[in-house]
């Protein structure tokens, strides 16, 4: 279903956090980024359920990207990537609050770094070897919904998703927050 989303972005996507998720075709997509910022506004109520997806974009449980909300019901917002040969490369910073708020992922391959953002801010950054193109032409591209048979489905609203070929400044991600 759909539901309005914060003033001047329209409709957002509701997920019930039972069987709604949606698969993207962008399969080639990530293939082809050095650079990248993902963002989206997101409503998340803190519904029951661990590990739930904003996004997971990749091919198996070895290969992919992904963000979630919170890892446990106190714990931190992830963001994480690894392919079949890296292991896992993390950044974790505060929970998603209740309520809408933006959140993006910077990858930036001239630092090596990738940053979490809530509402405009950076609240975490770290080093990375991994960039999204190392993951190849992916398959299973979800919002919602993980790689990871186990983690909960995401209960709860997501509206302006972006992707861009490009790592957004901190200012450029304030903006898209609606700092103007």
């Amino acid at each position: 279903g759909y539901e309005d989303a914060p003033s001047g972005y329209g409709q957002a996507l509701i997920f019930n956090g039972i069987n709604g998720y949606v698969t993207l075709p962008i399969g080639s997509v990530l293939s082809s980024l050095s650079d990248m910022t993902i963002a989206v506004y997101v409503n998340f109520p803190a519904a029951a359920g661990d590990w739930q997806r904003i996004f997971d974009f990749g091919s198996s449980t070895t290969n992919y990207m992904f963000l979630t909300p919170r890892t446990t019901s106190s714990g931190p917002m992830r963001f994480a990537i690894r392919t079949d040969a890296v292991g896992e490369q993390v950044v974790d910073g505060p929970g998603v609050p209740v309520g809408w708020h933006h959140v993006a992922v910077v990858m930036d391959s001239a630092t090596m770094t990738m940053r979490l953002h809530l509402d405009g801010a950076t609240v975490a950054s770290g080093v990375t070897t991994l960039l999204p193109k190392d993951l190849g032409n992916t398959t299973q591209n979800y919002l919602g919904e993980s790689q990871y048979e186990a983690d909960a489905l995401f209960a709860g609203s997501l509206a302006d998703l972006r992707i861009y070929s490009r790592a957004l400044t901190e200012a450029q991600v304030r903006y898209l927050a609606g700092d103007r």
